[in-house]
C-alpha cells in the first residue's frame, strides 16, 4: 500500500506500514517502509527501508536502507546501507557506504567507504570524526569530574 502526500497540505504525522510519497507537501514527522519526499519538507523520518530526497529538506534521518539526496538536504542521516548526495548536504552521515557526487557537502562522514566525487566537500572524515569524538569525550568527562568535586 502506498500513500501520498499531495500539494500545499500540511500533516503532523504520518505512519505508514507501507510506502510514503511526499510531494509539495509539509509533514513533520514520517514513518514509514520506503520514503519518498519531492520538492516537499519533512521532520524526522524513520525508514524500515529506502529514503529518496529530490529537491526536498527533511529533518534527521535513520533508515535500514539506502538514502539518496538530489538538490535538497537533510539533518543527520543514519542509515544501514549507502548514502548517496548530489548536489546537496547534509550535516552529518553514518552509513555502510557513502558518495558524495559533485556540489554536494558533508560536515562529518564516518563510514567504511567514501567516495568524494570532484566539486563534492568534507569537513571532517572518518578519522578526524573519531579524533574529534574522542576529545569531546575527554572534555565533557572532565567537566562532569570537576563538577562532581564541588
Amino acid at each position: 500500500m502506498t500513500e501520498h502526500v499531495e500539494t500545499r497540505r500540511m500533516v503532523r504525522t504520518l505512519e505508514a506500514a507501507g510506502d510514503v510519497t511526499v510531494e509539495r507537501a509539509l509533514v513533520g514527522a514520517l514513518r514509514a517502509r520506503d520514503v519518498r519526499v519531492q520538492m516537499g519538507a519533512a521532520g524526522p523520518v524513520l525508514a524500515s527501508g529506502g529514503v529518496s530526497l529530490e529537491r526536498a529538506g527533511c529533518g534527521p534521518v535513520m533508515t535500514k536502507g539506502d538514502v539518496t539526496i538530489t538538490q535538497g538536504g537533510c539533518g543527520p542521516v543514519l542509515a544501514a546501507g549507502s548514502v548517496s548526495i548530489t548536489q546537496g548536504g547534509t550535516q552529518s552521515v553514518l552509513a555502510g557506504q557513502a558518495r558524495l557526487g559533485r556540489g554536494s557537502f558533508v560536515g562529518l562522514v564516518a563510514s567504511p567507504r567514501v567516495t568524494i566525487e570532484d566539486g563534492a566537500r568534507v569537513l571532517m572524515n572518518t578519522r578526524q570524526a573519531a579524533a574529534f569524538g574522542a576529545v569531546a569525550g575527554a572534555i565533557v568527562g572532565l567537566a562532569m569530574l570537576l563538577r562532581g568535586r564541588r
